[in-house]
């Protein structure tokens, strides 16, 4: 499944007392079968979730950035390194977290890097996956649905108005009604 190029059925705009939601039941699915020593968070999406569940799990939270983004622009096919795990990570039992998987790619390249550097174990966890999705070993939600997540939902304007997030208007727009 192409990462950009796929339909949804329509939008999921995720509030933050629904995003609370899905972490704690994902938390609790993750402490009932493993526990982290230690969480990183792929940026820009798994940094939230990644900061979410270091801190349920009371350890150590660190970022990477693996993307096929630049500042919001979809800048090549395969995710590239910005920023690396570091030594830290070494003899630890990983959680590898991100807010959506859908082909697998950014896991598929994170993954090799964290067993390079000498992690004791690595899983990965995504809030959301859809129905033909590259599953990770845990996940919040499946949906078919655009997600539109809480915390890029809206942009700042160089006016200093908000505006709804470019990214997710024609997917919004299409899910509701026109009125007549």
């Amino acid at each position: 499944m192409d990462p950009y190029k796929h339909e949804h059925t329509g939008t999921m705009e995720l509030s933050w007392a629904q995003l609370g939601d899905i972490l704690t039941a994902m938390a609790e699915t993750i402490g009932e079968e493993w526990r982290p020593d230690i969480v990183i968070g792929i940026a820009k999406g798994g940094v939230v979730p990644g900061i979410f569940l270091s801190s349920a799990f009371l350890v150590d939270f660190f970022p990477i950035k693996l993307s096929s983004r630049h500042n919001e622009q979809v800048v090549g096919e395969e995710p590239e390194w910005y920023v690396r795990p570091t030594e830290h990570v070494k003899g630890k039992k990983v959680l590898l977290v991100d807010d959506i998987c859908i082909a697998g790619r950014t896991f598929g390249r994170a993954v090799p890097e964290l067993n390079e550097i000498g992690v004791a174990e690595v899983r990965t966890a995504a809030i959301a996956v859809h129905s033909g999705s590259v599953r990770p070993d845990f996940v919040g939600i499946v949906t078919d649905e655009c997600i539109v997540w809480p915390w890029d939902h809206k942009i700042l304007l160089k006016d200093g108005r908000w505006a709804v997030n470019p990214e997710y208007m024609e997917e919004i727009k299409k899910s509701r009604p026109q009125s007549s």
